[in-house]
């Protein structure tokens, strides 16, 4: 098994300082957001869905002065199971309208440019 020296090197070192190479529980940068802060984000998106993730972030900054980068207010949605989509581009066709439609291609099948 070959292994370079740096990560050895970075392995070791925090048994050195602490005795166990177990990470500490909690470590990483503190959350931003409250739990009240998440309702607050997934509430106006549900209100006004064309709303984009900037606009609930300056919504939330005005609401308790606190300031979220969309990018967070995005990561909030996703985990409340809210997610972006395009708008289609077209109105489904019904049943009727396909067999219209179909109906007019067989009859211009052979139809050339010429016609």
């Amino acid at each position: 098994m070959r292994m370079e020296i740096s990560g050895t090197k970075r392995q070791k070192r925090p048994f050195q300082t602490t005795g166990t190479a177990v990470r500490k529980v909690g470590g990483g940068q503190p959350r931003t957001t409250t739990a009240g802060d998440d309702r607050f984000i997934n509430l106006q998106a549900k209100r006004d869905r064309h709303q984009s993730a900037r606009v609930i972030a300056q919504q939330l900054y005005t609401t308790t002065g606190r300031q979220v980068s969309w990018f967070t207010v995005a990561r909030r949605l996703h985990k409340g199971g809210l997610f972006a989509h395009r708008p289609e581009r077209c109105l489904p066709l019904k049943v009727d309208h396909r067999c219209h439609r179909l109906q007019w291609c067989r009859e211009h099948r052979n139809w050339t440019t010429d016609k």
